[in-house]
């Protein structure tokens, strides 16, 4: 009994220790749903996965109307931009900085710029013609048109 008791308390000490060093923060949250969007002016209604890799590898430059694509993307480590990383660009974040480092260093391009906050985000897109970008379904707003949703790891119509 007494072995037991001592093995219970330890159990208890170390639970206890564990819960609290827990962050709540760290914990695993369900991934909202993120779309992309573009200009409400823009002509695009809706475009593939393929595409949308193509915009933010900087493989295709232009849309359909000659007009330059602009695309945004938010800062490397944030949920949305690793979300956004593997389900479209299917890289890690690790593979994306090798990615834009040879691009760099071979003189074919740079990556999208970098937005802090999806309020930024929003408001770029809906004035900036040609361009494109990506956030949390949830802070869609008007000015801005969603032409694909990333829901459970797939790019989907909108």
């Amino acid at each position: 009994m007494r072995r037991f008791t001592a093995m219970l308390s330890a159990a208890l000490v170390c639970g206890a220790t564990w819960l609290a060093s827990w962050d709540p923060s760290l914990a695993a949250a369900p991934e909202e749903p993120l779309v992309v969007i573009v200009n409400a002016n823009s002509p695009v209604q809706k475009i593939s996965a393929y595409e949308i890799e193509a915009l933010f590898t900087r493989a295709q430059t232009r849309w359909s109307d000659g007009t330059p694509v602009h695309p945004f993307s938010f800062p490397a480590g944030t949920p949305e931009r690793g979300l956004f990383d593997r389900v479209v660009l299917r890289l890690s974040p690790e593979q994306v900085g090798r990615f834009w480092l040879d691009r760099r260093i071979r003189g074919l391009g740079m990556p999208p710029k970098q937005v802090p906050t999806s309020t930024l985000m929003l408001q770029i897109i809906a004035n900036l013609p040609g361009a494109v970008g990506y956030l949390p379904s949830a802070r869609v707003r008007p000015g801005v048109r969603t032409v694909a949703r990333i829901v459970q790891g797939k790019v989907v119509s909108p």
